[in-house]
């Protein structure tokens, strides 16, 4: 790994650990195993990136627990434009960045990292994996729905999806940007829940 993704690793292992949520707090043992020495992907850039990375960026918390090393990492990763290979059900508006993927496993247990950059008004539709996840806000609100729970999502949250949960964000008036975490069934299924029968590209 490079300068960057090591840090990273430290300082959301010790945000799980500090929040006190079981989920978390197991999942920060993973992260503490994951190797540091793979190397970073270099940096590049996708029409979401150009247009609301750095505003994305100046709009976390000077506060929050991962800003510095978050900011750095956002600024050097690898964005990518996303829609899960299947635009009719969701034309985009998003990018993706994956930063630290198991790819072959390194345990039994093995994780994927990366960040999510989502533009101002946006509906990412009801979706679901296989892979349970974990989302970190780090800038920008979202109204989010897990199955049948909804709450508003805000700079600091921590955000856990268990294996199969139907989730959804709608960005506000400012682009969303969050770090996520999948663990477990990495190659498993991911579909919408327009069309729960049409398996989507894993990655």
């Amino acid at each position: 790994m490079g300068a960057y993704l090591p840090a990273l690793l430290d300082s959301v292992s010790q945000l799980c650990l500090k929040s006190r949520k079981t989920a978390f707090e197991a999942l920060s043992s993973q992260i503490d195993s994951v190797p540091r020495d793979k190397a970073e992907q270099p940096p590049a850039s996708c029409p979401t990136a150009e247009k609301c990375l750095q505003d994305a960026i100046a709009a976390i918390p000077p506060d929050h627990g991962l800003g510095a090393i978050a900011s750095a990492a956002a600024v050097r990763s690898p964005w990518e434009e996303a829609s899960r290979g299947v635009p009719e059900f969701f034309a985009g508006g998003y990018a993706s960045a994956k930063l630290a993927d198991e790819t072959p496993p390194a345990s039994d247990d093995p994780i994927r990292m990366g960040l999510l950059l989502q533009r101002a008004e946006i509906a990412y539709p009801g979706h679901a994996h296989d892979a349970e996840e974990f989302y970190f806000i780090l800038s920008g609100e979202a109204h989010w729905r897990i199955d049948t729970q909804e709450f508003t999502a805000r700079p600091g949250d921590l955000i856990h999806h268990t294996p199969c949960a139907i989730h959804a964000m709608e960005t506000a008036d400012a682009p969303l940007l969050a770090l996520w975490i999948w663990r477990g069934e990495l190659a498993g299924r991911f579909w919408y829940e327009s069309a729960p029968d049409v398996d989507c590209p894993r990655t």
